[in-house]
Order: C-alpha cells, then sequence, then structure tokens
C-alpha cells in the first residue's frame, strides 16, 4: 500500500479547512478589515466575554506571537480592551469594547448567512453526521 496524497486524511483537512478559511475571510476583510486571526479574536470574545491572551491563543489555535499582533490591532482600532483579573492583578484580561460588540453583531449574521450557503448541498442529516464526524477525529487528535 503506497499513500496516495490526495486521498491522505491529514492532507485533504488542512487543504479544504485553508480553502473555508480563506473564502469566509472576505466577508469580514471586506466588511471590518479583519484579518484571520483578528476575526478569531473577536468571535471568542463575544463567547467568552473575558478571556486571558493565553486562554484565547487556546480557543483560537494561534501563537503567542500572532495573538501579541491581533490583540495589538484590535486595541489599537478600539475593538478589544485590557482589563485588571480581579483574581490576578499582575494578569490582564480581554474583552469586547462597545465597538467590539457592534462589529460582531453585524458579522455574525453574515457568518452564518455564509456558513449556511457553504452547506447548502447538504441534508439536515448529512450537516449532523459531518459535525459528528469533526468532533470525533478532534477527540481522537486529543489523545495522541
Amino acid at each position: 500500500m503506497s499513500l496516495k496524497i490526495d486521498e491522505f486524511l491529514p492532507y485533504r483537512l488542512v487543504k479544504l479547512a485553508n480553502k473555508v478559511s480563506a473564502a469566509f475571510s472576505e466577508v469580514y476583510f471586506e466588511q471590518a478589515g479583519l484579518t484571520v486571526p483578528q476575526w478569531r479574536v473577536i468571535a471568542h470574545l463575544a463567547q467568552q466575554k473575558q478571556c486571558s491572551a493565553k486562554r484565547l491563543c487556546d480557543l483560537a489555535e494561534i501563537d503567542k506571537s500572532t495573538m501579541s499582533r491581533a490583540v495589538k490591532q484590535l486595541t489599537d482600532k478600539q475593538l478589544i480592551e485590557l482589563c485588571a483579573d480581579p483574581n490576578d492583578k499582575r494578569a490582564k484580561l480581554l474583552s469586547l469594547t462597545k465597538g467590539g460588540e457592534a462589529l460582531y453583531a453585524q458579522l455574525s449574521p453574515k457568518a452564518l448567512e455564509w456558513e449556511e450557503g457553504l452547506l447548502s448541498e447538504l441534508s439536515d442529516d448529512e450537516k449532523q453526521v459531518l459535525r459528528h464526524v469533526m468532533d470525533k477525529i478532534e477527540q481522537q487528535v486529543d489523545k495522541q
């Protein structure tokens, strides 16, 4: 048995993820001039409310230097703010500003609409199976 790269699951997943990410990034780049890491930070902060940069790195699968750049840029754009962690005065927590919340409220319906278009060829059952299979693969990778 020899490896056929076009059939190799890790290769296909990365290739598909890159295509999907690039296509979807047009939504938030055209609307708000955001990069992929900036969008991920905003989306995660919208759900987490307050979060450390380290936790955001884990949630968004972003390395520390990329996260640091995204945080600086979003702070400069006044979309996120840093505040003291009440449990650790040395640590900082990130949260969305009112402007960041408004931007997320503007972009999230467009994101859901884009996702709906992406999955429009799948039945509801196929969508459920896709999510289930993705969860199982992620759990398996986390075990290794």
